[in-house]
């Protein structure tokens, strides 16, 4: 289930980005046609790539596709490599639960009073909203890889991506 809810937030994902691919392409044109750009591109743009890195997060978590350097984990034993995983996964998952708190918390504050980007006025909670549901998306994927990692004998990244060991 948590799968196809990530898959569907990856299509929502290349739907923004082949919007803020269009403003960009239009923006670009403007600007060498007509020596001006149109209004709030630049805010728009940062909008939608806010929108799409919190999107991304889930779907990067349950591949174990983020950044990571394992010069001390590889050469740890595999039953400490597990604790580590399952430690890992757990402040994951609450680091990220609060992140979301926090994002929607200051999404409702922006919602409320009102705050606005822009010449055309644009609100800002809705970039916040989705950051704060990308988080929250993120911490139950980590949550489930900390579930994982209880059961499992291996760790819970390698399970996740499919990999045999």
């Amino acid at each position: 289930m948590l799968k196809r809810i990530i898959k569907l937030i990856g299509g929502i994902n290349i739907c923004f980005i082949l919007v803020l691919t269009v403003i960009t392409l239009v923006d670009v044109f403007a600007r060498y046609l007509f020596k001006t750009s149109f209004m709030d591109t630049l805010t728009i743009s940062s909008y939608l790539l806010a929108m799409i890195n919190a999107l991304a997060l889930p779907g990067i978590s349950m591949k174990n596709g983020h950044v990571q350097v394992e010069l001390v984990y590889d050469r740890l034993p595999q039953w400490l490599q597990r604790y580590c995983d399952i430690i890992n996964n757990l402040l994951a998952a609450i680091l990220f639960f609060c992140m979301s708190g926090y994002a929607f918390i200051k999404a409702l504050e922006s919602f409320e009073r009102g705050f606005f980007q822009g010449w055309m006025m644009l609100p800002e909670y809705p970039p916040k909203l989705v950051f704060a549901f990308g988080c929250l998306m993120t911490a139950i994927t980590f949550f489930t890889l900390f579930l994982d990692s209880l059961t499992a004998n291996r760790p819970a990244a390698d399970k996740a991506v499919g990999i045999k060991t």
